[in-house]
């Protein structure tokens, strides 16, 4: 499986370098950057870990590629959306921080080429919110929140999974306690209280590696499907079900 990466001058674009070097199913074949960027023609591999790799940055896709993977950040959305449709090339789109329009116009694109749409490419996270939808329907509770930190360099707050996580209990946004601080690891957590007792279901992210790993595994089972919208319940459903 050959990948285009948007993001891969970033946190999240050196760690699924990483994993595909050391991957025979996969190879990022152009790590994607924006055309004002200070990584633009430089050697990624250089650039991540001080040792030349021939893979270099670029603001178009230069060589052929199966599937374009996005953890870039959500500025000039537009002009990725048109270079989505130029290839018309399976899209795991996996960048936070978008608004409810732009995450309507990235799902519209399902309806010419295979999406899949994951702001969280965690297994496990995606199954604590399955979890919790059925506490919430099982019991009832006079109070929920959900707690939700991350490192401090993270730009959206709340954090896209957090929000999901509301949407799916049908709360609002002021149900979210966010924390930004240190420089790894993460957590999710969901308290349902009344008077007498809680419940607490909690998810915790040690590192980057763990998305990364989740996005190519996602990849490798997507990239090859029809032209639909796909998410993390998808993929669920169909592996687990």
């Amino acid at each position: 499986m050959k990948v285009s990466l948007l993001g891969s001058s970033g946190k999240m674009g050196k760690s699924i370098i990483e994993l595909a070097h050391n991957d025979p199913d996969i190879s990022i074949t152009n790590a994607l950057v924006r055309q004002d960027s200070k990584y633009l023609d430089k050697d990624a591999g250089e650039e991540h870990f001080k040792k030349r790799s021939g893979l270099k940055f670029s603001s178009f896709p230069k060589e052929d590629f199966d599937i374009f993977i996005d953890f870039s950040t959500n500025n000039r959305l537009e002009e990725k959306i048109e270079l989505y449709k130029k290839f018309g090339k399976p899209l795991l789109f996996c960048g936070t921080g978008v608004s409810k329009d732009e995450e309507l116009k990235i799902k519209q694109l399902s309806s010419s080429f295979p999406v899949f749409y994951a702001p969280n490419t965690s297994l496990a996270l995606n199954c604590l919110i399955n979890i919790a939808k059925k506490v919430s329907m099982s019991l009832k509770f006079s109070e929920v929140v959900i707690e939700e930190q991350h490192h401090k360099s993270k730009i959206d707050t709340p954090s896209g999974t957090a929000k999901e996580i509301a949407e799916s209990l049908d709360l609002d946004s002021n149900n979210i306690l966010s924390k930004r601080e240190g420089n790894s690891g993460n957590y999710h957590k969901i308290i349902f209280k009344n008077k007498n007792e809680e419940i607490q279901i909690s998810h915790f992210g040690f590192n980057r590696e763990l998305y990364a790993e989740g996005a190519i595994n996602i990849a490798k089972w997507f990239y090859q499907k029809p032209k639909n919208l796909y998410h993390m319940q998808t993929l669920i459903k169909e592996i687990y079900e």
